[in-house]
């Protein structure tokens, strides 16, 4: 037996056509799609033998395939035959409008077949039957269903656009299929620090917003924005709690160690002596006196390693507390789900200083040692880089929960 083409159905074939030679599709007697392939090298590649041999075979096939489908799917007593119709139907435009698009395809097929006619009278009773289904889902009075009618509502227009009130019926499917999550942010206990959670929680807000835009039948309300619309029965409540934060005390570690240049370095100067000769006037007085010797000094370098006694001083603050996410149930306010998300942050600092020749210290000694002592940061900044890898835990968790919804 055949199969009914869906619009799913053709979306896979499409996938199909891409990852496969159209002598193969056809082999296959997948002759559609063979025809969609072929065209397209053909427009990539018109001298393409075995895509020009692969068209004139399939198309002809695929015609009387795709027809004799219409006929048996008409027979049918099923609830989506016109929608099936009419996508068949766009099959057959389909390829039609692919060997028109392509001057070799169009020398190999020379009177390829068009169905708008066709189309254009089913695609009325596919809005029609999509219309139905859609009001059907709709009296089932579930968030499920309403999904449903407002995909089969979508169809309908698809089919015809501004089809009966469509529009309004698409505006009450998804009012009706949409969950109302109200989320609730608690203030930061906490008996030593006066911190403010709102860089995190403004960070939550957003990536709410973006998650509304890939989930259309998900809508987020901060307490104040569902009291002003009257939404007293959310489907959903989040709640978000610091259980706790604390900033630790902070520990100072001292290294002190002598470290010695790398290369010679000139460290003085000595004055060397140099003896210079002089001639004497005559030979015998040469011969009978002894050599008059000038004395003359002169300065040269001394080059040695040097030393210096380097102290380096680290600080260490650390703080973390845990975050709880829970979602209840805002009918029976059973708890749907729970997570304690932990994190922590290690914030510290170093410098250093120097006694001794400073020539035995690295680029990177120098540079600590010109770095002022540092002074650790308030609370609320190591409270708001505590908070930075929770978000990536929050969205985590509340992803995994919400992805079936």
């Amino acid at each position: 037996m055949k199969p009914i083409y869906t619009l799913s159905i053709l979306l896979a074939m499409i996938f199909v056509v891409q990852c496969t030679s159209s002598k193969k599709l056809l082999e296959q007697g997948n002759y559609y799609e063979a025809v969609i392939k072929a065209t397209e090298k053909l427009r990539k590649s018109p001298n393409n033998k075995k895509a020009q041999a692969a068209l004139r075979q399939a198309y002809p096939l695929a015609i009387d395939y795709l027809l004799d489908d219409i006929r048996r799917v008409e027979k049918t007593n099923d609830a989506q035959r016109w929608s099936t119709t009419a996508t068949i139907y766009q099959q057959l435009n389909g390829m039609y409008e692919a060997i028109q698009t392509s001057p070799q395809a169009r020398r190999v097929v020379s009177n390829p077949r068009s169905f708008y006619e066709q189309y254009g009278v089913v695609k009325n009773k596919a809005a029609q039957e999509q219309y139905t289904a859609g009001e059907r889902e709709l009296r089932k009075n579930t968030i499920e269903s309403a999904r449903q009618a407002y995909w089969h509502f979508q169809q309908a227009r698809q089919y015809v656009a501004g089809y009966k009130n469509v529009d309004q019926k698409l505006a009450e499917a998804k009012d009706a299929g949409t969950l109302r999550v109200v989320v609730e942010t608690q203030p930061v206990p906490s008996r030593y620090y006066q911190v403010s959670a709102d860089f995190f929680y403004d960070q939550v807000r957003d990536y709410l917003r973006n998650y509304e835009r890939g989930n259309e039948f998900i809508a987020f309300y901060q307490p104040q924005e569902a009291r002003r619309i009257g939404l007293d029965h959310p489907d959903h409540i989040v709640n978000l709690q610091f259980e706790d934060f604390a900033v630790g005390q902070s520990r100072t570690l001292q290294k002190e160690e002598t470290v010695t240049s790398a290369d010679s370095v000139k460290v003085g100067e000595v004055e060397i002596d140099i003896p210079q000769k002089r001639k004497s006037r005559t030979l015998a007085q040469n011969a009978e006196q002894q050599l008059n010797v000038e004395k003359h000094t002169s300065k040269r370098p001394v080059y040695d390693k040097v030393t210096a006694k380097l102290i380096t001083t680290r600080v260490e603050i650390s703080s973390g507390g845990i975050l709880g996410l829970t979602v209840v149930d805002g009918g029976n306010n059973r708890v749907l789900h729970r997570d304690d998300l932990q994190g922590e942050h290690l914030w510290f600092a170093e410098w250093a200083r120097y006694q001794g020749d400073k020539r035995a210290l690295t680029e990177e000694q120098m540079a600590l040692c010109n770095l002022p002592e540092a002074v650790p940061p308030p609370p609320q900044q190591l409270f708001v880089e505590f908070t930075k890898p929770l978000y990536d835990q929050f969205t985590a968790s509340l992803n995994r929960f919400y992805r079936d919804y």
